[in-house]
């Protein structure tokens, strides 16, 4: 029952999207964000190191560099 109405919350506001730009314009816009964010390093990488060992990564190992 949760799930439908998370659909149901999601959908709306995609649904006037869609009424306001098309379906075309919605559609590439959503698989440009969806495909770009991959690419992107995670946001911990400018994080200071007190706030990292604060979350519990070690602040001289930094796989992302």
């Amino acid at each position: 029952m949760n799930a439908i109405r998370v659909s149901r919350d999601l959908r709306a506001p995609l649904d006037d999207l869609i009424k306001d730009h098309g379906l075309i314009r919605v559609s590439f816009a959503l698989m440009r964000a969806a495909l770009s964010r991959k690419t992107r390093p995670p946001p911990v990488t400018s994080l200071p190191p007190h706030l990292l060992r604060d979350i519990g990564l070690d602040p001289r190992h930094n796989p992302w560099r």
